[in-house]
């Protein structure tokens, strides 16, 4: 932990409760140019990302967003969303899933400032964020001890704080916008766990309480319009 500079860690130290740090659940570095995966949930964790070359775009909970070289990412828990790597330009990410932390006036494993953008340029603490990926690149493929394990949420600790202070300040979207964000939740998390079902558009309306015209002309990604369109042409 020679690498960490205390004057970044000390004054932010007292936001987390003392008896629920940070914990380290996995961590996933992803190089391959084709890469991207389908949207998914994680109940108890909270994903912390670096961008370390190229290009990713990430949905989540429907709103896109397009991450560059050196950009972090924050993917809280309970979060449904989906990452591919660019086609043009491919990334390489680094990803530390952490739990069982909390900030003071926080919930459980929550990260951001209510409505802020989850994906930001990495100010402070560039180069200790990118050493610490590096180094958990290393570290993680050798057999888990319990001195590995205390060093891995170490790491945790400290990328969680260093996340908490480049977001704190963090663009916060208008509120309408943040509520038609969770009306395309609510659409997305429905299709997704009834999917076996054969879903109409006037059920939809009513499990979301809107009509039906409006979840059409929601800006829903391609896996979810298609099958959108399928149900209207089919008489719905």
């Amino acid at each position: 932990m020679s690498c960490i500079n205390a004057v970044l860690i000390t004054p932010v130290k007292r936001c987390l409760s003392p008896v629920k740090t940070p914990r380290l659940s996995r961590f996933a570095f992803s190089d391959d140019p084709k890469w991207e995966s389908g949207h998914h949930v994680h109940d108890n964790e909270t994903e912390l990302i670096y961008v370390k070359k190229g290009v990713a775009r990430f949905t989540i909970d429907s709103s896109l967003y397009v991450a560059h070289a050196d950009d972090i990412v924050v993917i809280e828990r309970g979060r449904l969303h989906a990452v591919a790597s660019d086609v043009n330009d491919p990334a390489t990410t680094c990803t530390c899933a952490l739990y069982g932390f909390q900030f003071q006036g926080a919930e459980e494993n929550q990260l951001l400032q209510p409505h802020s953008c989850p994906v930001i340029a990495a100010g402070q603490g560039k180069e200790v964020i990118k050493t610490l990926f590096n180094e958990l690149s290393v570290i993680l493929p050798q057999s888990k001890n319990s001195q590995t394990s205390s060093l891995w949420d170490a790491f945790a600790y400290t990328l969680a704080i260093l996340y908490y202070e480049n977001f704190k300040n963090a663009y916060r979207s208008e509120q309408g916008y943040i509520k038609k964000d969770v009306l395309i939740k609510d659409v997305l998390f429905y299709l997704n766990n009834n999917y076996r079902e054969k879903i109409t558009l006037e059920q939809l309306s009513k499990k979301n309480f809107v009509p039906a015209s409006v979840i059409f002309a929601m800006n829903l990604p391609k896996s979810i319009v298609f099958p959108l369109l399928t149900m209207l042409f089919n008489g719905v």
